[in-house]
Order: C-alpha cells, then sequence, then structure tokens
C-alpha cells in the first residue's frame, strides 16, 4: 500500500521498539509487527516527523505520504505481522512529540544517533544497550540471520560469574 496524504509512519527495530511501545502505554496509536523484518511500525499524522534528524543509525525511518508499506488485516496476517495496537482505537495516530520522547528515552537523542551508534537489547535482562558483547551469531544460506547480544553486567554473570542482573537506560532524553 502507498502511504494516503492522511498519515506517515515510523519504523523502529522490534529488538528494542517493545521498550518504546512500554513507555507510550496508553498515548500510543496503532502500532504493528513485523516479525519477518523484524521491526514495528507507528502510524502518526502527516509531516509529524518531517523535523527529526537522520536516524538511520538507530534503524528509525521515517516513511512520509508516498512510501510504500505492508500492512496486515485487522487479524494480523500469517504469525507475521501482529497488531500490538489495534487501529481500532479512538485515535490511531500517535502524538510524533511523544513517539520521539520515547525513542529518546530508550535509544538517547536522535540528533546524536549516528555518533552513538547502534543499540541491542541484552538478551537477558532486555535492557537496551549500546555497549554490547556478541553472544550468538547465526547465519543462514540464503543470507538472513541473526545475532543476539549481552550488556556487561549479564556477560559477566554468564561468561564470568560475575555480579547478578540489572536495569538500566542507555541515555535519558528529553522529558
Amino acid at each position: 500500500m502507498t502511504i494516503p496524504d492522511s498519515w506517515n509512519a515510523v519504523t523502529l527495530p522490534s529488538v528494542w521498539g517493545g521498550h518504546v511501545l512500554g513507555i507510550l502505554g496508553i498515548r500510543s496509536g496503532a502500532v504493528l509487527e513485523d516479525a519477518f523484518v523484524q521491526g514495528m511500525v507507528w502510524f502518526i499524522p502527516p509531516g509529524g516527523a518531517a523535523a527529526w534528524p537522520e536516524t538511520g543509525a538507530l534503524g528509525v525511518r521515517v516513511l512520509p505520504t508516498g512510501h510504500d508499506v505492508t500492512l496486515a488485516g485487522p487479524d494480523g496476517c500469517r504469525r507475521t505481522m501482529t497488531w500490538l495496537r489495534p487501529p481500532l482505537t479512538p485515535s490511531p495516530l500517535t502524538d510524533p512529540g511523544d513517539l520521539r520522547a520515547a525513542i529518546e528515552y530508550t535509544a538517547g537523542p536522535l540528533d546524536q544517533a549516528a555518533a552513538l551508534g547502534p543499540v541491542w537489547a541484552c538478551r537477558y535482562c532486555g535492557a537496551p544497550v549500546r555497549d554490547a558483547h556478541l553472544m550468538e551469531r547465526f547465519e543462514s544460506l540464503n543470507g538472513s540471520g541473526w545475532s543476539t547480544y549481552a550488556c556487561g553486567p549479564c556477560w559477566n554473570t554468564t561468561v564470568r560469574g560475575g555480579p547478578g542482573r540489572h536495569l538500566h537506560p542507555v541515555q535519558e532524553g528529553p522529558r
């Protein structure tokens, strides 16, 4: 489907997009998760993210009017696409200011995304982290694959028998 004039979309990696959804809570509009591309899609008013800086290094993409996007029906799509928040709510669009604040709270300031680098989620505690240790990597013959990472404290616990689990933000964004 081509994005119409009535809304735009913002995509995030699923690996830490769940944190953003948790922060937004009831302020979130419709959210679609695509397990095949491991991404989550938020729907925002048209032009709502036009002033956002380049966020490709973080895996955040702003899809304006005219871009193509794959959407699922009301019941999802054969286990690959699931509505985490269905578009049947009174307001299916998420406020772009709230969405940006939640992204920045999870992953740090968007204007510093390229300098700070990608964000991973610790496979043990789920915390978003930049200084991650590669734990597993799987590469398929068809080119797809996956990797899992651990934050420093969980890596110490797993590999070295160090101190226990924790929770910490990567970098706090503006409020």
